[in-house]
């Protein structure tokens, strides 16, 4: 095995630990020399792990106390939910959450979105957005479309939209956002189960931007927190499934 390769691995597992409650937010990670024992691995490896961890947010290193576990739930950043969504195998329900806490935060976006454009409706094209939705809707027509590429396909709407507003820290958040839900294929598959849903549902926001509708436009954003429940509850049961079979 790889340094590269043994430094993932010892990783996932403490992060694990963390992840599952069995490290917990205040507690000290035992020494280098330690872990270099509990792992079976050199103290230079440790310490990859270390910086490693320290980089997705999960531990930080306190002077006088060694390294500390964080609160990921506070604390955690992009590259911690990253993770944590790795683990949606063995953690059904913190997948779920995640899922639900990404798909409010788009939804946040969408009002952002909204309120910028009511401000000054003549200000924004929405044009490269609606040619981003008929490359979908042509996509999604064609019966053959998987679930990994549709999910790109809304991306692209998503950025054209984001970018027809200036960019910003909003496209790159977004560019966080979108590839963490395509880490993981049952997410996928929970989020695009109905393919069409997701053109019908731009169809009305689009239309609404191209004639003015903000109203209508907030309507639409309106129906998605039935839609959130709906595909964390798939996601949370076909997790419990493959870990119940």
């Amino acid at each position: 095995m790889t340094r590269s390769t043994l430094v993932d691995e010892i990783t996932e597992r403490i992060a694990f630990q963390i992840a599952a409650g069995h490290l917990r937010a205040g507690d000290r990670l035992p020494s280098i020399r330690r872990l270099a024992e509990e792992h079976e691995i050199n103290p230079t490896t440790v310490q990859m792990v270390l910086a490693r961890l320290r980089a997705i947010g999960f531990v930080e290193a306190h002077h006088g106390l060694g390294v500390v576990v964080c609160d990921i739930e506070s604390q955690g950043g992009i590259e911690t939910w990253r993770y944590l969504l790795r683990f949606s195998r063995r953690l059904p329900g913190t997948a779920a959450r995640i899922l639900r806490d990404l798909l409010e935060t788009l939804a946040i976006f969408y009002e952002s979105t909204i309120a910028r454009i009511e401000k000054d409706p003549g200000a924004y094209d929405p044009r490269p957005a609606r040619n981003a939705l008929n490359r979908l809707d042509r996509l999604v027509a064609s019966g053959s479309a998987s679930a990994a590429e549709v999910h790109q396909g809304v991306l692209a709407v998503l950025r054209a939209g984001a970018s027809a507003l200036g960019g910003g820290i909003l496209l790159g958040v977004l560019n966080s956002l979108g590839p963490m839900l395509g880490d993981v294929p049952e997410v996928l598959d929970a989020v695009y189960h109905d393919q069409g849903v997701h053109v019908w549902w731009w169809e009305q926001v689009v239309a609404a931007w191209e004639t003015g509708d903000v109203a209508g436009a907030r309507a639409a954003v309106g129906l998605l927190d039935a839609w959130h429940d709906e595909v964390t509850e798939r996601l949370r049961r076909a997790l419990e499934s493959q870990v119940n079979g």
